[in-house]
């Protein structure tokens, strides 16, 4: 496992993470029904529109054969698992790709740097099916666009293994109705757009947008514009309030992760919830004293390192470490 899926599955997610969104332009049959007169293989039907679906609730629902990649059904639909290699291949009308997507419209700023000039039709067919096609000269409805991370499916990535660097991912402009509704009917504007006018395309987790990539932080155009968050001001900080008696000095682990660490409930429950997927085991860590038990993750040392080192950056506070693991190189000396 991954520090860069580790650091994912830990931190809490923002309200605009990822999600899956599957579309057509038009009513499209698959072979691939999973409930049809009990053939895996009979056709379903795949309606023109679009599915939305949260990543984590997709991930946990994804088929267990192999080579096989299930799609967003209504509930009155049957489950349809077609072959990855038709459903993604380059005639094929059905896209499926995480989506990371802004919940207000760009600033005139955005627009001002990008100066998107060309769009296609609907949202964008992924590149392998772009063959003859061209962004055409448009402008923007800026009201009616949302900036998009966009990462796409492919036979041998995502969704066959967890979202990570072997996704290609571009920046759009997608056009919505409402809050946030897919407008298959409105224009597609590729952002960092290329000489072909199509997007720059990168790797999932590429470091010039780390931020875009991290699931605690909302998605900002400062991630697309350059801008720095600034520093909170220390003067700015209430005073705390007078207190009659001082507070009695700290112990050691307080220092290292106090009261404050203890409030983060749903952090320190998913560290839980990843130690009993890899160990078999729970609870290494003391919540009480915030040690970790090293010798609970004998042969998982690397793993250990790695949830230990996310568990602190997202604490903001250092974790305390009893024994050492066996089977890795000695971790680093206790705290």
């Amino acid at each position: 496992m991954s520090a860069a899926l580790l650091i994912l599955a830990l931190a809490a997610p923002a309200p605009d993470w990822f999600r899956v969104y599957q579309y057509a332009q038009k009513t499209a049959s698959l072979r691939g029904c999973s409930d049809c007169q009990g053939e895996p293989d009979d056709l379903c039907e795949v309606r023109a529109g679009a599915q939305i679906r949260a990543l984590d609730e997709y991930a946990s629902e994804r088929p267990p054969v192999p080579g096989r990649v299930r799609l967003l059904r209504s509930k009155a639909d049957p489950d349809c698992a077609p072959h990855a290699k038709a459903l993604f291949a380059p005639r094929g009308t059905v896209e499926l790709a995480a989506i990371r997507m802004a919940r207000v419209p760009p600033s005139a700023a955005l627009l001002e740097r990008f100066a998107p000039a060309f769009a296609v039709p609907g949202w964008p067919r992924s590149p392998q099916r772009r063959k003859g096609e061209e962004p055409r000269a448009s402008t923007p409805n800026r009201a009616a666009l949302r900036v998009s991370l966009l990462c796409w499916g492919s036979e041998r990535a995502w969704p066959a293994v967890e979202l990570g660097p072997g996704s290609a991912c571009e920046w759009w402009l997608l056009p919505v109705h409402g809050e946030g509704e897919p407008d298959l009917a409105g224009a597609s504007f590729p952002l960092l757009a290329q000489r072909n006018r199509w997007p720059e395309p990168f790797r999932f987790g590429d470091a010039r947008w780390s931020r875009a990539f991290d699931r605690a932080l909302p998605l900002e155009e400062a991630v697309l514009l350059g801008e720095e968050r600034p520093a909170p001001d220390p003067a700015a900080a209430p005073a705390p309030p007078a207190s009659a008696t001082p507070p009695p000095p700290p112990s050691p682990a307080a220092l290292r992760c106090g009261g404050e660490a203890r409030e983060h409930t749903a952090l320190l429950d998913r560290f839980d919830q990843w130690e009993r997927q890899i160990t078999g085991r729970r609870q290494s860590l003391d919540r009480a004293s915030f040690t970790l038990d090293a010798a609970a993750w004998s042969g998982h040392c690397p793993e250990l390192d790695v949830l230990r080192s996310v568990l602190e950056e997202q604490l903001g506070c250092a974790v305390g470490q009893e024994g050492r693991c066996i089977g890795a190189a000695a971790p680093e000396a206790s705290r």
